[in-house]
């Protein structure tokens, strides 16, 4: 979560008494490791990590640099915290944690015991309860918090520290929490980028990169259970489009884990956040409290399915590290949008974890499903769309093109590439149009620059169309171009229709996947389709 505080709503009396109730359950279920660790592969770890929730403003809270899990108004974790979360349904939580001025001196960097100590504490007690637990280096990121190092924009000169650090750190999180099993997760770091909402600095965004490398070469290097275990990493401020388009995110490698583990899948999962539009989700000033619109939706399936085209289906499980929208007594919305969320999600193997910060007021910063104190729930109308969304069957997956299954791939190149060809049959006899149907590639914004040309040759007679985009977006699919004839197609007529597109400098691979071409009559019905089945 952007770096934000809340203020407790809650009288110091009522607090200190809620201390004294609940102070004598904080370790009364013991975590013992049974040294079993389950190797699930990506399609068994979405389905067993469900929807989550997180303890946001509590072990990454801090205060002039110094971490303290009650320094932003929130009580001691407890046993009957994660009772409470996994009582409500949720399958995991993901637990912030900042270090800050908990870590000591180079070289060794040493991170104090006690709070080292605290951590892994409380990591147990959730896990203790079958909770999949999610933990990260937090705070340490945010340009705006005091004694903040993990900076991707500090200078050049000082990387060379800042990385050493790192790996030093993440060495002694995965030392002393190696013996937990396939329920723990490492994230690498959270919301990290240089504090500016434009496209991302190319410089900064490779640091951002080596931190991820290092982060899964140190964790894999500690060996046991960290050689196994599924890692967890972002990129550029967890966003989406920055994450998916061509940015300059790079999957990290992981040469370093263990070798049991086969070798088509994967053991690194990705992590994104959403708060769109933030005048809804996290704007207190109640300029916006509706969300639901057909527009809405759809931004969210977009950005969801680049998600999905971008890593899933490459064996990569993402992870919605966190979303939601804050109290402005607009229920119905919250409710919509959770839910829309969820299933979006589930339905392209996602895993949504809900932020929650216990700030039960209302407006900004508003986030809160519990109340800590009391360990009750205060917004379960919002659980309840959660796990319904996660009840039942899921919605089908988006129909995502690939190379393999496209009639045609278009690549940078102003030569064309034939879509179909042939002798006109039957059911092609009276076609004046011809459809093309096709997606962009996910690192290409298809806007007024990007063009697909189609050409046709009809018994000798010649015809040419252009369709240009009209949005910076990356990675839209079914996309339509309609060819209009310059003569009727007759059966027994010869045929060739091809594509092309000029140099796109973005493009990594290819800029188009063509699904199928749709031959189209005078009254715009489709009569013939081509695609790679019947090409």
């Amino acid at each position: 979560m952007k770096f934000r505080r809340i203020l407790a709503g809650i009288s110091a009396v009522v607090m200190s008494i809620s201390a004294l109730s609940f102070s004598a359950v904080s370790n009364v279920t013991a975590y013992t490791a049974d040294n079993v660790f389950d190797d699930l592969n990506q399609t068994q770890i979405t389905e067993a990590m469900g929807p989550g929730w997180n303890l946001g403003n509590q072990l990454e809270a801090s205060s002039n640099g110094v971490p303290s899990e009650t320094a932003w108004g929130n009580p001691e974790i407890t046993q009957q915290t994660f009772q409470m979360v996994k009582n409500a349904g949720f399958k995991n939580v993901r637990i912030p944690i900042s270090y800050l001025s908990k870590i000591g001196a180079a070289p060794s960097y040493t991170i104090d015991a006690t709070w080292l100590s605290r951590i892994r504490t409380v990591v147990k007690m959730a896990l203790s309860e079958g909770l999949y637990v999610i933990i990260n280096m937090h705070g340490d990121g945010y340009t705006t918090v005091s004694g903040s190092w993990l900076l991707c924009n500090a200078s050049s000169d000082q990387q060379a520290a800042i990385k050493e650090k790192y790996a030093a750190v993440w060495e002694q999180i995965a030392q002393s929490l190696n013996d937990c099993d396939e329920h723990l997760i490492f994230e690498s770091m959270n919301e990290e980028f240089d504090g500016t909402y434009t496209a991302p600095n190319r410089t900064y965004y490779n640091n951002i990169n080596d931190y991820n490398q290092i982060f899964v070469d140190t964790v894999r290097k500690t060996g046991g259970n960290n050689a196994k275990r599924w890692l967890l990493i972002p990129g550029w401020n967890t966003d989406i489009e920055y994450t998916t388009g061509n940015y300059g995110f790079v999957m990290p490698t992981d040469k370093n884990r263990d070798d049991t583990i086969p070798s088509d899948e994967k053991r690194i999962m990705i992590s994104v956040h959403y708060y769109n539009p933030w005048d809804f989700c996290g704007d207190g000033s109640w300029n916006k409290t509706t969300w639901g619109t057909d527009s809405e939706k759809q931004v969210l399936q977009d950005l969801f399915t680049k998600c999905y085209s971008s890593f899933v289906i490459k064996g990569y499980p993402v992870v919605v590290g966190e979303y939601g929208a804050v109290n402005k007594y607009n229920e119905s919305s919250r409710i919509t949008f959770v839910s829309e969320v969820c299933k979006a999600a589930r339905s392209r193997g996602m895993i949504p974890v809900i932020w929650d910060n216990n700030g039960n007021n209302s407006g900004a910063d508003a986030f809160g499903l519990f109340e800590r104190w009391s360990y009750q729930v205060t917004q379960q109308g919002i659980i309840n769309a959660i796990m319904s969304a996660f009840s039942g069957n899921p919605e089908p997956a988006p129909d995502i093109m690939t190379k393999d299954n496209a009639l045609a791939v278009i690549y940078s190149t102003k030569n064309a590439t034939e879509l179909a060809s042939g002798t006109a049959d039957a059911s092609m006899a009276g076609a004046v149009k011809v459809r093309c149907i096709f997606d962009c590639a996910s690192d290409v914004s298809f806007n007024k620059y990007t063009y697909l040309n189609l050409s046709s040759t009809i018994a000798g007679t010649s015809s040419q169309a252009s369709v240009r985009g009209k949005s910076y977006d990356t990675g839209v699919t079914n996309l339509t171009a309609v060819l209009n004839l310059t003569n009727t197609i007759n059966q027994g007529d010869s045929y060739s229709i091809s594509a092309y597109t000029v140099s796109w400098a973005n493009a990594s691979d290819y800029v188009f996947l063509i699904r199928s071409l749709e031959f189209l009559d005078s009254n715009e019905n489709v009569i013939k389709t081509i695609d790679k089945s019947n090409k």
